[in-house]
């Protein structure tokens, strides 16, 4: 039944035109006037492909269709609230479809009531509590499928100092912007982690400075009870109005119950315009033990950027990454492609991978991007593996 029902809707909307978003933000559209609050959503099919023959895990297919519709309240005496609902269902598979993981999402992704302190003269200044997609220096959105992903938080934030961005926070839950299992239920720390047991959160801190004409600098750090500490700080220096150097250092370690284990994570790439199109040639390495705060958990803000399959296991500890970066457009047409290459010192492969996306808008409301990815492993004394990744995406904004 859920798949009739999947695919009367995927009829209606191709009848209606179709859909938007690969990377990107949700936006907001008023449907009523602001004396009611806005609704605004996401009607989007994400069709994908695996082979990962080469690993043993064999080959895949599915389609999936996804919902997701969110209200936002009017202000009253300083407070307003949001509600955003996700869903998303499988109605075609073909083979290993459990290599997608991407099904299966039925979540109240967002359900926050928000103070503004305005009555104390703070008019940048607010108080926040419940579920909210974050997207800053330690936790980030990365809506890469079917959801952003949130976190279950009372934070507060002010840029009522000109140039600053100030937070800190607790977050007690999560829920990834992936579904494998239950990650995009929200859960525990201690499953997020992958931990032993439950922790008490996460408690962080991040201040971003501005006030450099096209640079900035961004210093942060979290406390993982019972997981690990991190400290970081990421930097943006306008060399030109063409150019910037890119740096990045972050450094984690176990805390409380955790086994011990210590990361550095460093980072330097240099951003550079040419012809409507930034170029970004970088080097990333992980020295130590493997990321605890990177994409696959909290997410990572490093201009490394977003590769499909993670298949040159780039967060690991003792890797070296080399990438290549070039993001623009041409007229309508976003492009992005990433190439990177890691070396390990402990794995017993070296890794890379390249991936393609071009998206293209078909109207105002709707747009269709297509994902292409690919990756190799240099096995030592072993037999080498290839694997290929594609996505095709149609997404309706309303």
């Amino acid at each position: 039944m859920k798949k009739i029902i999947a695919g009367l809707a995927f009829f209606v909307i191709a009848l209606s035109g179709l859909a938007e978003s690969v990377i990107p933000p949700l936006p907001l559209e008023a449907v009523c006037d602001g004396s009611c609050g806005t609704i605004s959503g996401r009607v989007q099919s994400l069709s994908m492909y695996r082979d990962y023959a080469d690993n043993g895990l064999g080959n895949g297919a599915n389609s999936t269709l996804g919902l997701v519709i969110g209200y936002l309240s009017p202000e009253f005496a300083g407070f307003d609230f949001g509600l955003t609902y996700n869903y998303a269902g499988e109605w075609f598979d073909n083979n290993h479809s459990e290599l997608m993981v991407n099904d299966d999402i039925n979540v109240l992704n967002e359900a926050w009531v928000r103070y503004s302190l305005q009555a104390i003269g703070l008019t940048n200044t607010t108080l926040t509590a419940g579920r909210k997609i974050n997207n800053g220096e330690v936790f980030r959105a990365d809506d890469f499928r079917q959801k952003a992903r949130s976190i279950e938080a009372v934070q507060i934030e002010t840029e009522d100092i000109p140039n600053w961005r100030l937070a800190i926070g607790h977050a007690i839950r999560m829920s990834s912007w992936i579904q494998a299992g239950d990650r995009a239920d929200f859960n525990d720390f201690g499953d997020v982690f992958g931990a032993d047991d439950d922790t008490d959160g996460i408690t962080w801190g991040e201040i971003v400075y501005s006030g450099f004409q096209g640079s900035e600098i961004a210093v942060f750090d979290a406390l993982a009870y019972d997981v690990a500490y991190l400290i970081g700080t990421r930097a943006k220096w306008s060399v030109t109005t063409n150019m910037a150097l890119v740096g990045y250092y972050r450094h984690e370690t176990d805390v409380g119950d955790a086994a011990s284990f210590s990361a550095d994570a460093f980072g330097l790439s240099l951003q550079q315009e040419v012809c409507g199109m930034t170029l970004e040639p970088g080097y990333f390495a992980v020295h130590g033990g493997d990321l605890r705060f990177q994409e696959t958990t909290t997410g990572i803000n490093h201009p490394l950027g977003s590769s499909m399959m993670i298949y040159s296991t780039q967060f690991a500890g003792g890797s070296d990454t080399l990438y290549l970066k070039a993001t623009g457009s041409v007229g309508e047409t976003k492009l992005y492609a990433l190439y990177n290459y890691t070396w390990h010192n402990k794995l017993a492969y070296d890794g890379q991978e390249i991936n393609f996306v071009v998206k293209q808008p078909i109207c105002d409301k709707i747009s269709v991007a297509l994902k292409i990815g690919a990756g190799h492993r240099s096995v030592d004394g072993g037999k080498n593996t290839t694997a290929t990744d594609a996505r095709l995406f149609v997404t309706y904004n309303f």
